[in-house]
């Protein structure tokens, strides 16, 4: 695991003041943040998180919040809820390298959004011909507040199944 870390098991929790659970924003696999082929993100340098293989087309709102960054090629999205809790979902490894074809955004920056909206949708097909990796991570921005995030490794759907728990 990388340095900054902070994934606990359910039989280790910290002692913590708050607990949130975050809804899956992809319909995929869970897989472990280790296992993404790309250096910023086994070194937790986006903050703490999970990846997902997709197996969907798009990217629902995990919770009511603020869309603080969606860049201009769609392919990566900072979400921030109301408790403070700020997310980064990144869309494929290398994906900017698509400029955009494939990706379609619904929210732009600094607009409200409710918890299950559609905020972005992809083309799968696109991304596996175009990339090397399909894998989308998900990581918690502000991981310095966070006492510890547990991850729920199964096949989740999008706005139905949560993918981790964080402890503030």
């Amino acid at each position: 695991m990388g340095i900054f870390s902070c994934l606990v098991e359910p039989n280790s929790l910290p002692v913590h003041n708050k607990t949130i659970e975050v809804s899956s924003p992809l319909t995929g696999k869970v897989i472990a943040l280790d296992e993404v082929p790309h250096a910023l993100f086994k070194e937790r340098m986006f903050g703490e998180g999970i990846a997902i293989a997709p197996s969907g087309y798009q990217v629902i709102a995990p919770f009511s919040g603020t869309m603080l960054q969606c860049s201009e090629l769609a392919n990566q999205l900072r979400l921030k809820a109301k408790n403070g809790l700020q997310l980064q979902i990144q869309l494929g490894i290398d994906s900017h390298l698509m400029m955009g074809e494939g990706f379609k955004r619904f929210v732009k920056q600094g607009e409200y959004f409710q918890q299950g909206q559609i905020l972005a949708e992809f083309n799968l097909l696109k991304m596996k011909q175009a990339l090397t990796s399909i894998l989308c991570p998900i990581t918690v921005l502000n991981s310095e507040k966070v006492k510890g995030l547990q991850a729920h490794y199964f096949h989740v759907i999008a706005g139905e199944d949560r993918v981790m728990t964080v402890y503030i």
